[in-house]
């Protein structure tokens, strides 16, 4: 069985902050990931900053996760993803080849100047591998685990997918957890948080939670809603002997919601 990967999303771009742009990268991703029964472990929006960018690709890159960074690699003053990417694994920018030929061919296919500034895209970290950009032949790279992709949602899409189709295959699953819960009406979630703390020291292994929902214009109980369930990863799941847990975790939570005067209203499982 296969260690399970920690992708990490770094969406970077000061017109995401400010509310200039919406961000479509996580959901994009998301989906992207799921599909490979992968999941994603951490998702951070930093400003157009490159001390903030050298660091938080340096600190995600020492905890072992596979980091996919959007935006900041084009030729605009705000564009310090090269620069800070090169000075978080202790290198420097200097013109990488392929990266050169690539610009020049996608220049000349276009009929458009093959200037300074588009050159200046082909600077990338010493030891850097190019991503190809199916979209507009510009390219991505990647180094040590981190994969610089443009800040456009529609070219970033498809080369991540390079990236984890050609890198990370061998970590795709059929899904990444098991998810199971009940909606509940009747009930505060300050009732049974008691009794979920201990359902999780029993079964160590999944991930308890409660999701409350509040309709409009109520206090009491009949106008609160509690989604309560638990997941387990894939690891757990395939390990001897889960069944017996995940059906006694389902009685004994169901069995806590009828004693405290809850009514069950829905039951719900998947995998993802």
């Amino acid at each position: 069985m296969c260690k399970r990967l920690k992708v990490c999303l770094i969406i970077i771009g000061d017109e995401i902050l400010s509310g200039k742009r919406t961000d479509k990268h996580f959901s994009n991703c998301k989906d992207l990931l799921v599909k490979r029964g992968l999941s994603t472990h951490t998702v951070l929006y930093i400003r157009d900053d490159l001390e903030s960018i050298e660091k938080t690709l340096r600190f995600y890159f020492l905890q072992g996760d596979i980091i996919f960074s959007f935006g900041g690699i084009g030729s605009t003053p705000d564009d310090l993803t090269r620069l800070a990417c090169a000075k978080a694994f202790g290198s420097e920018l200097e013109p990488h080849q392929g990266a050169i030929n690539l610009i020049m061919r996608r220049c000349s296919e276009m009929k458009i100047e093959l200037t300074e500034s588009r050159l200046e895209m082909a600077n990338l970290p010493q030891r850097a591998s190019i991503i190809p950009n199916p979209i507009s032949g510009f390219p991505g790279f990647s180094i040590n685990h981190c994969h610089c992709l443009p800040g456009f949602p529609d070219m970033a899409y498809p080369m991540m997918e390079w990236v984890l189709d050609n890198n990370y295959s061998d970590y795709f699953q059929t899904f990444y957890e098991y998810d199971f819960s009940y909606r509940v009406s009747g009930i505060y979630e300050s009732s049974i948080s008691r009794f979920l703390i201990l359902l999780k020291d029993k079964y160590p292994n999944f991930s308890i939670y409660s999701l409350p929902s509040l309709i409009s214009g109520g206090k009491d109980k009949s106008k609160v809603t509690l989604e309560l369930g638990f997941k387990v990863g894939w690891e757990a799941f395939n390990s001897m002997g889960v069944d017996d847990d995940v059906n006694a975790a389902k009685k004994e939570l169901k069995g806590e919601i009828e004693r405290l005067g809850g009514k069950v209203v829905e039951e719900s499982q998947q995998k993802r």
